[in-house]
């Protein structure tokens, strides 16, 4: 057995800080370093980022209505906030990448989450989920897109249509 090194065991601020020392003394790594994080922020799959989503979403019980940082609501508005929650994440990746330059990744990103909601959407009006009190997923996927139209790079309406086929966004 391989004795595990001090590189495994860092964390990840652990592993921030010796990238940043790295690459003070030795700057000639920085133009490497920029091309390992631009591909690393490139390569989101649509499907990864759907299905993990979907994960999140199905994985909301009635229970989670009651944690603290929901408060005391509707429980409507408690369902909204759920999802609200979940997709917070998505909607600023796509804002990050979109700022990079990264519009194919934001692209990635954004088709995953509305293909997501375009799937789930048997679970609206569902009394038997945390979805069924959420709204209309449509709604939702509207944040994506209006996002996009935001920040100027409207998502292909080819994408959209075969994303979500019924839905006009």
């Amino acid at each position: 057995m391989q004795a595990a090194t001090a590189l495994d065991a860092l964390r990840t601020g652990e592993q921030a800080q010796v990238l940043a020392t790295l690459l003070r003394a030795h700057p000639e790594l920085a133009a490497e370093a920029e091309w390992a994080a631009t591909s690393l922020l490139s390569a989101p799959s649509r499907e990864e980022v759907r299905d993990r989503l979907v994960e999140t979403l199905t994985g909301y019980d009635f229970s989670d209505m009651d944690a603290p940082d929901v408060g005391v609501c509707d429980p409507d508005d408690a369902c909204a906030y759920l999802v609200d929650k979940a997709l917070d994440p998505y909607l600023a990746e796509i804002r990050r990448r979109a700022g990079l330059g990264l519009t194919n990744a934001a692209y990635a990103i954004a088709t995953g989450v509305v293909s997501c909601l375009y799937m789930l959407r048997g679970y609206e009006h569902s009394a038997e989920h945390v979805l069924g009190g959420a709204g209309r997923l449509v709604t939702y996927a509207r944040r994506v897109t209006d996002l996009l139209e935001e920040l100027e790079i409207p998502l292909p309406q080819d994408i959209l249509t075969a994303a979500c086929p019924q839905w006009a966004l």
